[in-house]
């Protein structure tokens, strides 16, 4: 009971207890995902993926506010040179598109 393993010895049983409980952690780390999959509960992986594509949404929905607010005030700065507003088709009576003056009669 007194004997002292070589160090030769004591590296390589380091080495099995630390792949087995390497081998532990991955298979513990397996059955906690299937039981959160099981469970419907989201994983920190998953949530991380939802926060990427929550960022990317709302930094396209902030690129399409920009590129509409630029339209809108293009918009205002030119009132379409010549053409004429929806507020001056509804002043004259008329539209462009038969459809919207309703059934033609005849």
């Amino acid at each position: 009971m007194g004997r002292v393993l070589s160090p030769e010895k004591a590296g390589a049983a380091l080495q099995a207890v630390l792949a087995a409980a390497g081998e532990a952690r991955e298979r513990i780390d397996r059955l906690a995902r299937a039981a959160l999959e099981a469970a419907q509960v989201p994983s920190s992986r998953d949530l991380e993926e939802l926060k990427r594509r929550l960022v990317e949404m709302e930094e396209l929905l902030d690129g399409l506010s920009t590129r509409l607010a630029r339209a809108e005030a293009r918009e205002d700065d030119d009132p379409g040179e010549g053409e004429a507003s929806d507020d001056d088709e509804e002043e004259d009576g008329q539209t462009e598109d038969p459809a919207k003056d309703g059934p033609a009669r005849s």
